[in-house]
C-alpha cells in the first residue's frame, strides 16, 4: 500500500497498458505511452481516494486473518467428522472466488462452510453411519439451519450462513454448466475455445450436478428466514454523502463491527 501511494503514476501507466492495448502497441514502436495528462491526474486522485477508503474500511488493521483455522475449531465444536471438516475446508477455499470474504469476517465464513458442507453431504441422501462421538451431516445441517444458542456463541445469525452459502452454490452451478469456461486456482486462464481437448486439457468432472444444486437452492429458499436489517452498531444518526478520501479538514473514518444487533459488548 505504501509503495502504491508513492508511485501512483507507475501503476496508472500499467493500468493504461491493460485498458488500452492499442496504445500499448504504439508505445512499442515509439517507446512512449501517449496518455492525456489530465486523465492521468484525475485517475491518480481517484486511486488515492480508493486507497484511503480501503484503509478506513479495514480500520487500518493490516493483520489479515483467514477462515481456515476457524474451520477446524468449528468442526471440532460440532463434532464433525474428518471428512466433513475437509470438505468445509475446501469450501472455505472456494469462497475466495466470491465476494463473501469482503462482506463477512473469517469465523462466519468458516461457520458457513461447515453448514454448506453438511448440506451438500446430506441433501437427498440417507443417513451415513459415523464413528461414535461424531455428529452426522444431517444433524449439523439441522442445528445450523435454524436459530439457536450457537448464534450468540459465534456472534452470527442463521441468515448470514444462508447468505454465504448461496454464492458458493452458484459458483458450483456455473462450474457444472460450463466446465470449459470455469477456471480453478491452479489454472490461471481458460483453454482456448478452438483448442481440441485432450487428456491434459480436458476439465475435471464437476463434483456436483447443476440440477441437484438448484434443487438444494429451492429447498433453502423455501425454508429461509427473512434477511435481517443491517444497522450501525454505534448509536447516533447514519451519515450519508460522505466525501470519499478527503485529505483536508475534518475527516470521518468509517468503522465496522461484525456482530448481530444486541450482541455488541461495550
Amino acid at each position: 500500500m505504501h509503495d502504491t501511494l508513492k508511485k501512483p503514476r507507475e501503476l496508472l501507466m500499467v493500468s493504461y497498458a491493460i485498458q488500452y492495448p492499442e496504445f500499448a502497441a504504439k508505445s512499442k514502436v515509439s517507446g512512449e505511452l501517449d496518455i492525456d495528462p489530465n486523465k492521468v491526474e484525475h485517475d491518480r486522485q481517484n486511486l488515492l481516494k480508493l486507497e484511503r477508503a480501503i484503509l478506513e474500511t479495514v480500520c487500518f488493521n493490516f493483520t489479515s486473518r483467514m477462515s481456515f483455522p476457524y474451520v477446524i475449531k468449528i468442526g471440532r465444536t460440532f463434532h464433525a467428522t474428518k471428512k466433513l471438516t475437509k470438505l468445509a475446508w475446501r469450501l472455505a477455499i472456494d469462497s475466495n472466488r466470491t465476494l463473501v470474504n469482503l462482506q463477512y469476517p473469517p469465523h462466519i465464513i468458516a461457520l458457513a462452510s461447515v453448514y454448506l458442507a453438511a448440506l451438500l453431504t446430506s441433501f437427498e441422501q440417507g443417513p451415513i453411519p459415523v464413528p461414535s462421538g461424531f455428529c452426522t451431516s444431517h444433524e449439523i445441517a439441522e442445528i445450523l439451519g435454524k436459530p439457536g444458542d450457537w448464534e450468540r456463541k459465534f456472534r452470527c445469525h442463521v441468515q448470514d450462513l444462508q447468505d454465504i452459502a448461496h454464492p458458493i452454490i452458484d459458483l458450483f452451478i456455473q462450474a457444472a454448466q460450463n466446465p470449459h469456461a470455469s477456471t480453478s486456482p491452479t489454472t490461471p486462464s481458460s483453454p482456448h475455445p478452438t483448442a481440441r481437448p485432450n487428456a491434459s486439457t480436458a476439465p475435471l468432472p464437476a463434483p456436483y450436478k447443476a440440477d441437484q444444486l438448484m434443487r438444494l437452492k429451492i429447498v433453502m429458499r423455501e425454508s429461509e428466514y427473512p434477511p435481517r436489517m443491517r444497522v450501525s452498531a454505534a448509536a447516533g444518526t447514519v451519515q450519508t454523502d460522505m466525501e470519499l478520501g478527503r485529505n483536508e479538514g475534518a475527516v470521518t473514518t468509517t468503522r465496522f463491527m461484525f456482530a448481530p444487533p444486541g450482541m455488541i459488548e461495550y
